[in-house]
């Protein structure tokens, strides 16, 4: 990958608007179809381009949505349902069960370490995404936080829970990375932000569940283990049993969908070739991992994400608290919290499917970034008998998904090229992470119960959110202007069968000119 290497080192801002001469794509023979070093959707094709009728096209669609789609959401529902399970045992009593000091960070800590452990194991499963079936170690994955996390239920003091809750965290760190992957190796630029937005805003949907799972198992007395490990113990196995079921039914790509016949997998791959990418290749090209730390899209990711999920992490942790905090009692603020799964589910609905409309992903996540804003405004600033104002604003936060799920399809479309999307994915789930782990930092016990530093941050964090995805679109307006003008001036804004066979040949969106980023 050397001669690769060399090819790139240009700045994106210095790269000439040509046809790629250098890969040699005009003529490709049966060699390079099975070259490691391309994109295996080229081999699938036989390094042509098929054709298709739009009915093809539907039936073939339809049968990725009802064979990929339920999958990755009911997983997607479960890791979220495990990862807050701390928040509602919080208020069943796993806090004295487990001997937390009421009056130190220990509670902050246990929630913190999950994230400690996702930081830590999140660049080897990068790499792992790349190297090995996709579909296949992501549900090995699966199973063993299924198994972690049955474990939370034996423990009894606060180095065991913090053992358990960093190994979940290792375990969950791939589900997010991994769904990202799978969903622009199945779908198109224009359907990616409505699919992302289907798993994502099954948190929403495992918010009102676990409400009311919360709620019925709070009320559960004379048991004879305590109702937070009963609700590990049924958590845990299904989680597990989800895995074991996606380890035989997911296919790891469109050539192995059973699913599909052998000219519907064709079809599948063939209509994914606009996304200037194709089914993932698994050779790790390192010049594509430095390339992702040359461009500036990815430092303003990982901005964003990190202080996206710095109140993200307190919320998570503290929200059945936050509501305790507005006056309501302990099993009626685990109710209490159901709608704010309305909004989730409502926001990432409304603002991945207007995005997909538009074409547009950074003005309706910029949209979307205000409603948590103003609602960490409206809980600083709203005094403490108008309960039902302070409720409203606590949900609004909840808004805020939507708009880091665009961000994530903002990934997907404009990183191109398999070990550049992976690395630059990862790094904005390590941000992620470290947000996580800051944010439960910002609610101090010393100021219980009512957190005015936490909830402060929760404000500012969400506009400083704003003001990134802002410099995120003028970076690519201002890229996409120069391409065009640079292409109209060299005369090569012509499509040719080259600028469509090097759509499969795992290249960058910085070596490939025709490339446009989506804002």
């Amino acid at each position: 990958m050397d001669a690769d290497a060399k090819k790139v080192d240009a700045p994106a801002d210095q790269l000439p608007i040509s046809p790629v001469q250098s890969v040699n794509v005009g003529d490709v023979s049966d060699e390079k179809l099975i070259s490691k070093d391309v994109d295996p959707a080229l081999a699938i094709t036989g390094g042509q381009v098929i054709d298709f009728t739009p009915e093809e096209e539907r039936s073939v669609l339809s049968k990725i949505d009802w064979h990929i789609m339920p999958l990755m959401c009911w997983i997607y529902a479960i890791q979220f349902a495990d990862k807050i399970s701390l928040n509602y045992a919080s208020l069943m009593g796993i806090r004295t069960d487990t001997h937390l000091n009421a009056n130190s960070q220990e509670y902050s800590w246990v929630s913190s370490i999950f994230y400690a452990g996702y930081i830590l194991f999140e660049f080897p499963t990068t790499y792992l995404l790349r190297r090995l079936p996709i579909a296949k170690y992501t549900s090995a994955n699966v199973i063993i936080w299924g198994v972690v996390l049955s474990c939370h239920a034996a423990v009894s003091n606060y180095g065991a829970l913090m053992t358990v809750r960093f190994f979940l965290g290792v375990f969950e760190a791939t589900v997010t990375p991994a769904f990202v992957i799978i969903t622009s190796m199945w779908y198109k630029q224009n359907e990616q932000g409505r699919r992302m937005g289907y798993w994502l805003c099954c948190n929403g949907a495992t918010l009102i569940l676990m409400a009311v799972i919360g709620y019925g198992l709070s009320g559960v007395t004379g048991a004879a283990i305590a109702s937070w490990r009963i609700l590990f113990l049924l958590l845990g196995p299904i989680t597990a049993a989800t895995g074991a079921f996606c380890m035989w039914f997911m296919p790891d790509n469109a050539s192995s969908a059973k699913f599909l016949n052998e000219r519907e997998r064709l079809i599948a791959v063939e209509r994914i070739r606009g996304n200037f990418q194709g089914v993932g290749n698994r050779t790790w090209k390192w010049y594509q991992f430095r390339e992702a730390f040359r461009d500036p899209r990815t430092y303003l990711y990982i901005l964003y994400s990190l202080m996206m999920n710095i109140p993200n992490g307190g919320i998570t942790t503290f929200g059945s608290l936050i509501v305790n905090s507005f006056g309501f009692n302990a099993r009626l603020s685990l109710l209490l919290g159901a709608p704010s799964g309305i909004f989730d589910t409502g926001g990432k609905l409304f603002f991945t499917w207007m995005s997909d409309k538009l074409l547009d992903r950074s003005l309706p996540a910029f949209i979307a970034i205000l409603f948590p804003m103003v609602g960490g405004i409206m809980m600083i600033t709203i005094p403490t008998t108008a309960k039902a104002g302070l409720l409203i604003g606590y949900y609004m936060i909840s808004v805020s998904g939507a708009s880091w799920g665009l961000v994530m399809v903002m990934i997907s479309n404009n990183t191109v090229g398999y070990t550049k999307k992976a690395t630059v994915s990862g790094l904005q789930i390590l941000a992620y992470g470290a947000g996580n782990w800051i944010g439960p930092q910002t609610f101090r016990s010393s100021e219980a119960p009512d957190y005015p530093s936490g909830k402060l941050m929760v404000a500012i964090m969400y506009g400083l959110s704003a003001v990134i995805l802002l410099v995120i679109r003028y970076v690519n307006w201002r890229e996409n202007r120069r391409r065009d003008q640079l292409q109209a001036e060299s005369g090569t804004t012509e499509v040719t069968i080259e600028v469509e066979r090097a759509k499969f040949m795992d290249l960058t969106d910085f070596e490939q000119p025709h490339f446009r980023y989506i804002l």
